[in-house]
């Protein structure tokens, strides 16, 4: 896919600007305070032939509820790269209030289909889909799907999840299309290392938004390392040489960041303190 440098890069800042300041602005809302977008996660465009990806992502919520003013939630997945542009994943969620055992919530089967590769600089776009099993009573399973956004420039990268998704089944509580979304600018500063920042909500029912103060929005820093090469990071522009080698996982490598998430509003839990690995081979 051919691009002219001086066109694509006003584009590329205009959607940047664009984009952030769209999603910062939408009111997107939920019934109870609950963690947005699979445990604020941000799912990367990627797809590589017969990689292997062990994650864990967790974090801490301060609800502001008697009950239990501190709650902790999990995402255990594995993913694997079934061809050069499908991605297969499996994740179990649950949570766990500090005084309680840790609970199963549901099981999630999710597929990712690669449309444009991004190599260094440009545009990265895939699309993802998923069913939820609920695994507690009364809870409503759940499909999501939505486009994966990528825009590199430098060692600037933003990625956008913009997720649409509707209840399923018996235990259904909305009839329409529900929302959510995260994105994530992040900014290499030395090898392995960025920073950058995360924003997160959710909606139940896009019909139904509720004001303001009944939506929930998150919003906070995030600290990044990543065990491979200057080219397998994500903000670099990476080596022409890399078109030219072969397709496949390139070995083992290890990923983590550690950030703080504010709720904006009410309806959003005060803080919560986030985690996430990675294990590639």
């Amino acid at each position: 896919m051919q691009y002219h440098p001086n066109g694509w890069r006003h584009a590329q800042r205009l959607a940047l600007t664009a984009a952030v300041s769209a999603l910062a602005a939408a009111g997107l809302t939920v019934s109870i305070p609950k963690p947005a977008i699979a445990e604020f996660e941000i799912q990367e465009s990627n797809v590589e032939k017969g990689e292997v990806q062990l994650s864990y992502r967790g974090a801490v919520h301060d609800t502001q509820d008697d009950e239990a003013p501190l709650r902790q939630s999990h995402d255990l997945e594995t993913q694997w790269g079934a061809t050069e542009w499908l991605l297969l994943s499996l994740t179990l969620t649950g949570d766990q209030p500090l005084s309680e055992d840790f609970a199963l919530s549901a099981v999630e089967l999710e597929t990712q289909v690669e449309l444009i590769e991004r190599k260094g600089n440009g545009l990265g776009l895939a699309l993802q889909g998923g069913y939820g099993f609920a695994t507690r009573s009364g809870d409503a399973d759940e499909i999501q799907f939505g486009p994966i956004v990528e825009l590199a420039s430098g060692k600037l990268l933003l990625t956008l999840n913009p997720l649409f998704g509707a209840q399923v089944g018996d235990n259904r509580q909305t009839a329409g299309l529900g929302f959510e979304y995260g994105w994530r600018a992040e900014y290499d500063f030395a090898r392995h290392w960025g920073v950058g920042v995360e924003m997160f909500g959710q909606i139940d029912d896009l019909a139904n938004a509720g004001s303001f103060n009944d939506q929930e929005h998150s919003l906070g820093p995030t600290l990044f390392y990543n065990s491979g090469s200057d080219d397998d990071e994500s903000g670099g522009n990476g080596d022409d040489d890399s078109k030219n080698k072969a397709s496949g996982p390139s070995g083992m490598e290890f990923s983590l960041n550690v950030g703080l998430q504010f709720g904006l509003t009410d309806a959003t839990s005060d803080a919560a303190l986030k985690f996430q690995g990675e294990l590639n081979f």
